[in-house]
Protein backbone atom coordinates (compact mmCIF):
# COMPACT_ATOMS: atom_id res chain seq x y z
CA UNK A 1 0.00 0.00 0.00
CA UNK A 2 1.45 3.37 -0.98
CA UNK A 3 1.36 6.59 1.08
CA UNK A 4 -1.64 7.98 -0.80
CA UNK A 5 -3.67 4.87 -0.02
CA UNK A 6 -2.60 4.97 3.63
CA UNK A 7 -3.60 8.61 4.01
CA UNK A 8 -7.06 8.09 2.53
CA UNK A 9 -8.52 6.19 5.55
CA UNK A 10 -6.94 8.81 7.84
CA UNK A 11 -8.74 11.58 5.92
CA UNK A 12 -12.02 9.68 6.17
CA UNK A 13 -11.53 9.27 9.93
CA UNK A 14 -10.68 12.96 10.35
CA UNK A 15 -13.77 13.93 8.36
CA UNK A 16 -15.98 11.68 10.49
CA UNK A 17 -14.38 13.03 13.65
CA UNK A 18 -14.96 16.63 12.52
CA UNK A 19 -18.59 15.94 11.69
CA UNK A 20 -19.27 14.23 15.02
CA UNK A 21 -17.43 16.92 16.98
CA UNK A 22 -18.74 20.07 15.30
CA UNK A 23 -21.67 19.42 12.98
CA UNK A 24 -24.30 18.24 15.44
CA UNK A 25 -26.96 19.96 17.54
CA UNK A 26 -25.84 20.85 21.08
CA UNK A 27 -29.11 21.84 22.68
CA UNK A 28 -27.76 25.27 23.60
CA UNK A 29 -30.38 27.96 23.14
CA UNK A 30 -28.99 31.23 21.78
CA UNK A 31 -31.30 33.48 23.73
CA UNK A 32 -30.01 31.97 27.01
CA UNK A 33 -26.44 33.09 26.24
CA UNK A 34 -24.73 36.39 25.66
CA UNK A 35 -24.23 38.42 22.49
CA UNK A 36 -20.79 38.21 20.95
CA UNK A 37 -19.58 40.37 18.09
CA UNK A 38 -17.36 38.86 15.41
CA UNK A 39 -15.89 40.28 12.24
CA UNK A 40 -18.12 40.26 9.16
CA UNK A 41 -15.61 37.97 7.43
CA UNK A 42 -15.78 35.36 10.21
CA UNK A 43 -19.57 35.64 10.32
CA UNK A 44 -19.79 34.99 6.58
CA UNK A 45 -17.50 31.95 6.82
CA UNK A 46 -19.24 30.53 9.87
CA UNK A 47 -22.69 31.02 8.34
CA UNK A 48 -21.63 29.19 5.19
CA UNK A 49 -20.17 26.29 7.21
CA UNK A 50 -23.35 25.97 9.26
CA UNK A 51 -25.65 26.28 6.25
CA UNK A 52 -23.78 24.01 3.84
CA UNK A 53 -22.15 21.45 6.11
CA UNK A 54 -24.76 21.46 8.86
CA UNK A 55 -27.49 20.64 6.34
CA UNK A 56 -30.13 22.55 8.30
CA UNK A 57 -29.56 20.46 11.42
CA UNK A 58 -27.43 22.91 13.42
CA UNK A 59 -27.42 26.58 14.26
CA UNK A 60 -24.55 29.02 14.37
CA UNK A 61 -24.82 28.78 18.17
CA UNK A 62 -24.44 24.97 18.01
CA UNK A 63 -21.35 25.26 15.86
CA UNK A 64 -19.68 27.95 17.96
CA UNK A 65 -20.47 26.04 21.16
CA UNK A 66 -18.80 22.92 19.74
CA UNK A 67 -15.75 24.82 18.48
CA UNK A 68 -15.25 26.56 21.83
CA UNK A 69 -15.85 23.35 23.79
CA UNK A 70 -13.15 21.64 21.73
CA UNK A 71 -10.80 24.59 22.20
CA UNK A 72 -11.17 24.51 25.98
CA UNK A 73 -10.76 20.71 26.08
CA UNK A 74 -7.69 20.88 23.83
CA UNK A 75 -6.00 23.86 25.49
CA UNK A 76 -7.47 23.82 29.00
CA UNK A 77 -4.21 22.89 30.69
CA UNK A 78 -2.30 25.57 28.82
CA UNK A 79 -4.92 28.16 29.78
CA UNK A 80 -4.65 27.12 33.44
CA UNK A 81 -0.84 27.37 33.35
CA UNK A 82 -0.90 30.82 31.75
CA UNK A 83 -3.53 31.95 34.26
CA UNK A 84 -1.45 30.64 37.17
CA UNK A 85 1.64 32.44 35.83
CA UNK A 86 -0.33 35.71 35.81
CA UNK A 87 -1.34 35.25 39.47
CA UNK A 88 2.21 35.14 40.83
CA UNK A 89 3.21 38.19 42.85
CA UNK A 90 5.55 40.64 41.18
CA UNK A 91 7.73 41.05 44.30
Amino acid sequence: MNKTQQKQPEKVLRKAHYKSAFLRPTGVVARCGKSVYISPDFHKKLSRIVFLLGEGEITLTDYLHSVLKHHFEEFGEEIKIIYADKQKPIL
